[in-house]
Parts: structure tokens; sequence; C-alpha cells
């Protein structure tokens, strides 16, 4: 497993179970853990400077998350890839966004326009970037996805109840680290629109505006799926 390996550890003291579950989850979400990348006991006390007890705390937290994987007495890992989830994901972060906006808070608050734009602006020109790369890969979408989160993180604020910033954190970090991981298949129309109808919102300090970019982003990337089909009858009953 590529840990950094300083002569000091990662956290200098012993520390509680979330706090070494922010540690692990950053390094998978920055992607100095990379996908695949064998989670070894030894290695993680070695770095972290904690017992083994707190480690495997974490990472049965984070498995919960969707950001490690395992199999009893074989091995554990960092999630790899899995396409599929980031609409899902993309979904269910809209649809907890989207009740957020409040007048004069988070983008909309007063004199913030500048530097949100500044926001917006670094976003549209990882994505001009990322499409402009005769073959972008993870480096060109993780940029994206990373712009992408700077921004969430000035709209949501720092007044969130503890529930929903937990809930927000996990969700973040998945799709943080499973949209990264698309590479060229990263889809940047959508995103691009919704920064456009964001920046009308901050324009106009209108919430409903900014409740509307969410929602069309979480249409533009929702996933249409077969309607369920009716199982078959036992042959004797046909």
């Amino acid at each position: 497993m590529p840990v950094p390996h300083d002569r000091r550890p990662a956290i200098s003291r012993r520390l509680q179970k979330h706090e070494v579950q922010e540690k692990i989850r950053a390094a998978v979400v920055r992607g100095d853990l990379a996908p695949g990348s064998r989670l070894r006991d030894a290695e993680l006390e070695a770095w972290l400077g904690v017992s083994r007890t707190p480690i495997r705390t974490a990472l049965v937290r984070l498995e919960t998350v969707g950001l490690v994987e395992s199999v009893p007495q074989r091995w554990t890992r960092v999630a790899r890839p899995r396409p599929s989830v980031v609409p899902d994901l993309v979904a269910a972060l809209c649809a907890i966004w989207r009740d957020l906006p409040r007048e004069g808070r988070g983008l909309l608050r007063p004199g913030s326009a500048r530097e949100v734009r500044g926001l917006l602006d670094r976003c549209s020109a990882s994505i001009e970037s990322f499409r402009a790369a005769p073959r972008p890969g993870v480096d060109e979408s993780r940029a994206v996805v990373d712009a992408f989160f700077a921004c969430v993180a000035h709209f949501e604020g720092d007044d969130l109840p503890a529930v929903t910033r937990a809930v927000l954190g996990d969700l973040g970090a998945r799709l943080r680290h499973q949209a990264a991981l698309l590479g060229r298949r990263l889809e940047t129309g959508s995103l691009t629109v919704c920064l456009a109808e964001v920046d009308t919102a901050v324009s106009t300090g209108d919430p409903r505006a900014l409740q509307g970019a969410l929602d069309g982003l979480a249409r533009r990337t929702a996933v249409v799926r077969r309607a369920p089909q009716a199982p078959r009858p036992p042959w004797w009953r046909r």
C-alpha cells in the first residue's frame, strides 16, 4: 500500500476513531490511496501512529460508506471504480442540497459574489482543460470534481445540523472518489449547465434559482432504469 513514509507519524497522538477515519477518508478522496490498494493494519499503524483498534473501527465505517471494500480474513482495500453509483449519488446529494439555500447564506451571503464567481471560474477552467485533453484521465477528472466540491463547501456553509453534515460528508466523499475515477467517462455537459445556472442565482441572490440549478443537475444525471418486469408464473399455472 503506497502510504506516506515520514519520520513522524501523520497522527502525533492517540486519537478517537472518527479522527482516524477522517485521515484515511481524506487520503482516499485525494487519491493518495489508489483504488484497489491493500489496507494492511501494520502499515496503517505505522503511518497513523495509533493502535489497531481505532483503525479497524474506522475501516468498518468506511466500508459502510463505500470507500473501502473487504473480504473477511483475506483483504481490505480501497474501493475500486463503480461508475453505476455516480448518478445515484448525484441525485441523492442534490435532494439534500436543494433544501439548504437561504437568502443571505452560503453562496448567497452578502459580499461573497466575487469569491463565488472565482470558484465557478475555476470549475469552468478545469472543465475546459478536461475537454481539451486528448485522452482525459483520472487527474483531469479529479481536477473537475475537486473544483466542483470547492463550490459545494461554500454552498453548504458552516451552520449545518450535525446529522446533515455527517450524511453530506459520507455521500460527498464517495461521490468525489467515484466521480474522479471516471476519467474520460466523466460527463461534464450537465455540470457546465449547472454552473451557469448557479452563477445566475448568485448574481440575483435568488435561492429558488439555486434550487432549480440543483434540480436540473439531478434530472440530467438521473439513471434511466428499465421498468421492473412481473415474474413469469410457474409452468404448471401457465
